[in-house]
């Protein structure tokens, strides 16, 4: 029955995490314009893996391509790993952005600056 009011007044269905959000360390990307892009490095590779949640914009509204991300990283393995954020423009220099994640033996990230 709830899913049926749901469906009427445009609410989704929270997404089942294919992870313990609990142990995740959440970060929110901001959107990407038509034409640009965006990823992640990580140094060492292996400690974390990660999940993207695309935030769309209907019909690539005001020339955007989306309106941001949800993303967690989650431990694979205990240890640190350095995070660089690229965001690509189309007619500027791409913009980087580093931080570094700590997975405890528990294998709970948590963001270290």
């Amino acid at each position: 029955m709830l899913s049926i009011f749901a469906s009427l007044f445009g609410c989704s269905k929270k997404p089942d995490y294919p992870f313990d959000k609990e142990k995740a360390c959440y970060f929110s990307r901001q959107g990407v314009i038509a034409g640009g892009g965006f990823h992640l490095t990580f140094n060492p590779e292996g400690v974390v893996e990660y999940y993207s949640y695309v935030k769309p914009v209907p019909e690539y509204e005001c020339g955007m391509r989306d309106k941001g991300a949800d993303i967690y990283f989650v431990g694979l393995k205990e240890g640190r790993v350095e995070v660089t954020a690229i965001y690509e423009y189309p007619t500027c220099e791409d913009e980087e952005y580093t931080f570094t994640l700590n997975v405890d033996k528990d294998l709970i990230v948590t963001r270290i600056d």
